[in-house]
């Protein structure tokens, strides 16, 4: 098999994740709620995790294999992201004393523990605590990948008919005196189809690489513009071509490709903040 074969699955697949997680990203960045995708991930991954642990009580001794793409895993991740979304916009419309991004830290921190808690008295737990944090995506499916481009052609579709509620929202999430009509509705909304992309995204490329594809390449775009058309394509573009990179750098050298695009996405984003700093000095 030659590494165009064994990475093409691999390759769209990231190139998915990229495209909506730095829309998506925009918005989280705009929104001040940074680890709101770490936390919805571990969310989600806490519901798989609890329906290992169901599937291997039930089918104990019957030789069955977990799958991770089974029913049970994704209605209780679904079941689960649903009930946050429903709470941190219900927290964040009251506008209660705590900062959401504290309540959204408790929930990541919460979520973490329990999970562990769980597979830690499971068969194989320490495997599952790997694959949640750092997936698999070296062998992704191309029915893996066609049900992801599914999720994104959706998600990507209600976003882009509403976008410009969207996008009022979060350009005025951290007003206090936002009159914005169904905030409420809109903002759970957001959390939800978020979370759905979510749910897909752990599964193929795990926490830490999906919150790498939010946070990195969004907010190494906001340094150049403020445009959200240039800041999809920069962003896109940027991750694209760390991700096709660390693929073949994985296949050549034997590393995690995880780690790899995870490291040099974070280092495109330090010589993009030290280049902004050289031009600031320049001009002043």
């Amino acid at each position: 098999m030659t590494i165009l074969e064994f990475m093409l699955a691999p390759l769209m697949a990231c190139l998915l994740l990229i495209l909506i997680n730095v829309y998506f990203g925009i918005h989280v960045l705009k929104r001040e709620i940074i680890f709101i995708d770490i936390a919805l991930a571990q969310i989600a991954a806490f519901g798989a995790t609890i329906a290992v642990v169901i599937e291997h009580v039930m089918h104990e001794g019957h030789g069955h294999e977990h799958s991770e793409d089974s029913w049970l895993a994704y209605v209780l991740a679904l079941s689960f992201i649903t009930v946050s979304s429903l709470v941190f916009s219900f927290l964040k419309n009251k506008k209660i004393s705590i900062p959401l991004e504290a309540i959204i830290g408790i929930s990541y921190a919460f979520a973490t523990t329990a999970a562990v808690i769980i597979l830690d008295k499971a068969a194989g737990g320490d495997v599952h605590i790997h694959d949640m944090l750092v997936g698999s995506i070296l062998w992704v499916s191309w029915a893996q990948v066609i049900k992801l481009f599914v999720i994104v052609a959706f998600v990507g579709g209600i976003h882009f008919i509403f976008r410009k509620k969207f996008i009022q929202l979060s350009d005025s999430y951290q007003n206090k005196e936002n009159k914005m009509n169904n905030s409420f509705l809109w903002d759970f909304l957001f959390y939800l189809t978020f979370g759905v992309v979510i749910i897909e995204a752990v599964n193929i490329s795990g926490i830490l690489t999906v919150f790498a594809f939010l946070i990195l390449p969004a907010a190494f775009s906001s340094m150049f513009s403020k445009s959200w058309t240039t800041r999809i394509i920069i962003g896109f573009i940027l991750g694209s071509v760390v991700s096709a990179f660390g693929l073949y750098f994985s296949w050549n050298m034997d590393v995690p490709v995880a780690p790899l695009i995870i490291i040099v996405l974070g280092i495109f984003l330090i010589l993009g903040a030290i280049y902004k700093r050289l031009i600031s000095f320049k001009k002043s």
